[in-house]
């Protein structure tokens, strides 16, 4: 019997239902599964994703789920490390979505309490220096789309906190983003800035433009905005620009700005720029941009004050096929100077540059004038008018044509001048950063007014002949440079009766390496200087040629401020030799010279000054002249001390003056010094072999001592010791004190054993020939009218001598008077045993003799014992004018010294 169910009907029936239930069973233990593994993802990602992270982003980087439903996902806390230096850090963000929009790629809002981005100098990359990569000025750009770029796959994007902290630059805002508008807003910290400004900055889409926006400000005041229209259609992006700054209110809370010596008050930069989306910039960059600045009054220094001064920018590009043009122009303005209670003034006229530059800013060429002109007690001017060819990947050459001119009206005491330069300066810039500067040179040209009689031909020469100056422009410490020179062409100085003839001189600094540290230093402390005198006369003196030249070196730097030179000093056919050495600190205003002169021969043929024989009618026959010192000097308020150790000497010395006196074998020593800044003493001594003008004079010594204050107003003369061999005796005198402050000065000067018989011979033609000694004191009395002997006496030594008078002059006089021819016979052969003579002398020259005689002659009155009394008188000056050397003695010493 067949049950019901096992028919196929209830079968097929079962097998159905079955069907049902196994997916029925299926899909619950599907969606347990399901419902296990959603609950069971958060423990599991936040297990499995750190370590992920920590692998795969980089150490230290860390992930915090908090929850995830099919309505949002919320994270604690996410730290990141994507490179180093760089951290950032999420905390409490949340992701709002529908299943079906995130199935599209859609969420419906992001959110975060804070977002902090911190980035820090790596110290491994900060170790390493690059190498300077070629020069290039192609950049690829591509555009992003504003369209694209706000359209964001999250509706809503809303972040309380976003901290951005750089070594330079901290920002703190609050962001909210949508499709058509981002806004940030918060504070920034700036370089240099102490207190935070207010930031903020929106980007607004329309329909064919996104606006963009962005503002910084005090609390109180809108410091810089900047304004940006945004086009984009047909693959390119048009932008129109605007930017307003108050710089004036900037500096108040920018102490960088506000401690600069030009007060700028606004910049302002407008313009519109085009480029396509995908372009090589700047050639495919065109538009138009200008920007211009002002400065209100300026106090740049003490007594220094620039009046306002604008100045303009512009840049323009049409197209690619086309170059860029941009135009630099200033304002006039006025610079107003007070320098040591003397104002200057500078006026700065409008200036304009201009440059060309092609499409890719690889080649650009400049042009222009820069002048200005300086006005006070003297005016200058300057002016500049540049050339420049640039090139991106060679070498850049600029040249700079400089005119210059100088005005220095007369005072009393100096002339007025006029001076003008003008030349070319090149300058030259590599690939590399290396660049030079050179020029042939400034040829300049001055001349000057007659003054109190003088004056000089126009100088003309040349500034910075052959310069040339390098360095890199990467290491701004230190820059080489070729010598420095000047050159200067003859010239001619020349007054009434004189004559200066300078022959070509030159200056000369050779500063290698130039240390912009101490830049005077290198530049000035290794200098020479060259120059010369020509044929020239003074009057009716030749000028012997005259020259200098040596190292000078000028040291000008915090610790030291200090001229020194070592120059030497040749005149005279080169036969006087002087070398110096001269130091000067000009902080402490104490200096010295030292010098030493080296052997000259004293012979005018050898000096080149022939013509000095006939104008001081001095011959010199042979000697030589030296010397050698120093001198140490400062100086308190405008008072100078000198402190002087000067020795000069002449050896051997002859010479023959107006063929009347002969001087053989001649010595002199002269010291100048000052002990202990007391008075000057001038120590001198002179000695002689021969001394004759007719009356020979031999064995010549004298030593002396002056004593001078330092005003110089007086001078106390002391001669320790003179004499002299004279006539077959002795002159000498003990001491001799001379002081200038008094009206009369005495001392006496000593004769001892002078020979009668060599007094008589001085004239031979009157007859008189004697024998005996004469010994004696005369006291000589100097006065302001000239030197006198008031009254001196001569005494002959025992046993006395004899006297013998004969010849035509005694015989006339015998016959001329009964008592004079008595005393004629009597002096024929007057044996005398006392001789006594009374000396006065008046400083016209006047000599008088009053003779008394005590003797006899045998051959008269029976050789009865006589008295005799004898006055003469002389003009001493006419007597020594009468007597005269020799031809012969001037040709023996001609002879001698040949």
């Amino acid at each position: 019997m067949t049950r019901p169910e096992d028919s196929p009907a209830a079968k097929q029936g079962w097998l159905r239902r079955g069907w049902v239930q196994g997916i029925l069973i299926a899909l619950t233990i599907l969606l347990a599964t399901l419902a296990i593994l959603f609950w069971s993802v958060v423990p599991l990602l936040n297990r499995w994703l750190p370590p992920a992270l920590d692998y795969f982003v980089a150490p230290g980087s860390h992930l915090r789920i908090s929850h995830l439903t099919r309505d949002y996902l919320e994270v604690e806390s996410l730290n990141l490390t994507p490179a180093p230096g760089i951290n950032i850090q999420i905390r409490d963000a949340r992701l709002d979505y529908q299943i079906a929009g995130i199935l599209q790629g859609e969420a419906e809002r992001l959110s975060a309490a804070s977002v902090n981005v911190v980035i820090s100098a790596d110290d491994a990359d900060s170790s390493t220096v690059s190498p300077r990569s070629p020069a290039t000025t192609e950049t690829e750009v591509s555009l992003p789309q504003i369209a694209q770029l706000m359209s964001l796959p999250v509706n809503n994007i809303n972040v309380d906190s976003f901290s951005l902290h750089t070594p330079d630059l901290s920002l703190n805002i609050h962001a909210e983003l949508t499709p058509q508008l981002w806004w940030l807003r918060g504070d920034a910290h700036l370089p240099h800035i102490p207190e935070p400004v207010q930031l903020e900055a929106q980007l607004q889409r329309g329909d064919a433009r996104a606006d963009l926006l962005i503002m910084l400000s005090d609390r109180q005041t809108l410091l810089a905005q900047l304004w940006s229209g945004l086009q984009q259609k047909d693959g390119e992006t048009q932008a129109d620009l605007r930017l307003n700054s108050d710089l004036a209110r900037l500096r108040q809370s920018l102490p960088v700005l506000n401690d600069q010596p030009v007060q700028i008050q606004s910049l302002t930069l407008s313009g519109r720029l085009s480029s396509p989306d995908d372009a090589l910039w700047p050639q495919d960059l065109s538009g138009q941009v200008t920007a211009e600045l002002t400065s209100a009054t300026s106090t740049l220094a003490d007594g220094m004050t620039l009046s306002p001064l604008s100045l303009s920018l512009s840049a323009q590009h049409s197209d690619k096929q086309s170059g860029w043009k941009t135009t630099l122009t200033t304002g006039a303005a006025t610079l107003d100077m007070l320098l040591e209670d003397t104002r200057w003034v500078a006026d700065l006229p409008s200036q304009q540059l201009t440059s060309d530059c092609n499409a890719r800013l690889t080649e650009c060429t400049a042009s222009g004038q820069i002048s200005t002109q300086l006005r006070g007690p003297t005016t200058s001017s300057v002016k500049i008018t540049p050339s420049l060819n640039w090139l991106a990947d060679g070498q850049s050459r600029i040249e700079l044509p400089v005119e210059m001119t100088y005005q220095q009206p007369a005072t009393a005491d100096l002339p007025g001048w006029t001076a003008s330069s003008q030349g070319t300066l090149t300058g030259t810039l590599s690939q590399d950063g290396l660049w030079q500067l050179t020029s042939t040179g400034l040829e300049t040209s001055a001349t000057f007014q007659p003054w109190q009689g003088w004056s000089i031909d126009r100088l003309q020469g040349t500034l910075f002949a052959g310069l040339s100056i390098q360095g890199d422009i990467g290491d701004d410490r230190s820059v080489t440079a070729a010598p420095l020179v000047i050159n200067l062409a003859p010239f001619n100085v020349t007054a009434k009766d004189i004559n200066l003839g300078f022959a070509r001189s030159k200056a000369e600094c050779d500063p290698g390496t130039i240390s912009l540290a101490s830049a005077t230093d290198t530049l000035l402390g290794n200098c020479s200087l060259e120059l010369a005198l020509r044929d020239s006369q003074w009057g009716l003196w030749p000028v012997p040629d005259v020259q200098l030249s040596g190292p000078l070196a000028i040291t000008y730097d915090d610790l030291r401020q200090r001229i020194s030179a070592s120059l030497g000093l040749t005149a005279a056919n080169q036969e006087i030799r002087l070398r110096t050495r001269f130091e000067h600190d000009l902080q402490t205003s104490k200096g010295s010279l030292q010098w030493h002169l080296t052997d000259a021969h004293l012979d005018w043929q050898a000096l080149g000054l022939l013509r000095m024989a006939s104008l001081t009618s001095v011959q010199l026959l042979s000697g030589h002249l030296s010397g050698q010192g120093w001198i140490d000097w400062y100086a308190e308020g405008e008072e100078w001390t000198l402190t002087p150790d000067l020795m000069l000497r002449a050896d051997g010395v002859s010479a023959i003056y107006d063929n009347t006196i002969t001087l053989e074998d001649w010595n002199a020593m002269v010291a100048l010094r000052r002990p202990a800044q007391g008075d000057y003493l001038l120590d001198a001594q002179v000695s002689g072999s021969k001394l004759d003008s007719g009356i020979p004079l031999t064995n010549i010594l004298a030593r002396s001592q002056t004593r001078i204050p330092a005003d110089f107003s007086y001078f106390d003369l002391s001669v320790h010791e003179m004499h002299t061999d004279l006539l077959g005796g002795r002159v000498y005198t003990p001491l001799i004190r001379y002081d200038s402050r008094k009206e009369v000065n005495a001392f006496g000067v000593r004769l001892d054993h002078l020979q009668l018989s060599q007094i008589a011979a001085i004239e031979e033609s009157a007859g008189v020939k004697a024998t005996g000694l004469l010994d004696g004191m005369l006291p000589v009395v100097l006065t302001r009218e000239g030197p006198m002997v008031p009254g001196g006496n001569l005494f002959a030594r025992d046993p006395g001598g004899v006297i013998r008078y004969q010849g035509d002059s005694a015989d006339a006089l015998a016959q001329s008077d009964q008592s004079v021819g008595m005393a004629m016979k009597l002096l024929q052969n007057f044996e005398y045993d006392q001789l006594q003579s009374g000396v006065q002398y008046q400083p016209d020259g006047q000599l008088n003799l009053s003779l008394q005689f005590q003797g006899k002659n045998p051959d008269f009155f029976g050789g009865q014992a006589t008295h005799l009394n004898v006055n003469l008188d002389y003009n001493l000056l006419d007597l020594l004018e009468s007597l005269r050397i020799s031809n012969e003695v001037i040709e023996t010493i001609e002879q001698k010294y040949q």
